[in-house]
């Protein structure tokens, strides 16, 4: 996803408060559960830990998509994995530098590799693929806590 060309993006970053990346209405299992992107905004304006917001979407995304309940539910789930995250408000155009580059660029990394299964699941509705997305999605929040803890070694 090209994030550098989405317009919603740019204003959000530029501090225009009427800008919302997406809207995700919120249902049974979903409540309280998934960060809009507008959350992440405002949570990094803040100074939050940029690992701990990214680990929180990400937690969210797994705990909405192993509780759904109608395929229906899976549309705003695949919205906020698609969208932006504090990294990327970090970084903007600086991907090289990104700590989570090697997860999100590369076209076999966990991330596109994720979104790629999300949409297998919603065009087929075949467990295996929602298995299997729960289980890389994982793998991922794992990696992250290990490289959120490696890169607090780093700094002291």
């Amino acid at each position: 996803m090209d994030y550098y060309r989405d317009e919603a993006l740019g204003k959000a970053i530029a501090g225009e408060k009427r800008a919302m990346y997406f809207f995700v209405p919120m249902r049974g299992a979903m409540k309280n559960r998934l960060l809009t992107f507008q959350d992440i905004v405002t949570r990094y304006r803040r100074g939050e830990n940029l690992f701990d917001i990214t680990i929180e979407k990400w937690a969210g995304i797994k705990d909405s998509f192993h509780s759904l309940e109608q395929m229906s539910e899976l549309g705003p789930i695949i919205k906020s994995a698609r969208s932006g995250g504090a990294f990327c408000l970090e970084y903007q155009e600086s991907c090289l530098i990104c700590p989570l580059e090697r997860w999100c660029k590369d076209q076999e990394g966990t991330y596109q590799t994720i979104v790629k299964l999300m949409y297998l699941y919603a065009s087929s509705g075949q467990k295996e693929f929602k298995n299997q997305t729960l289980k890389h999605i994982e793998k991922f929040l794992e990696e992250l806590e290990e490289y959120k803890e490696e890169f607090r070694r780093r700094l002291n």
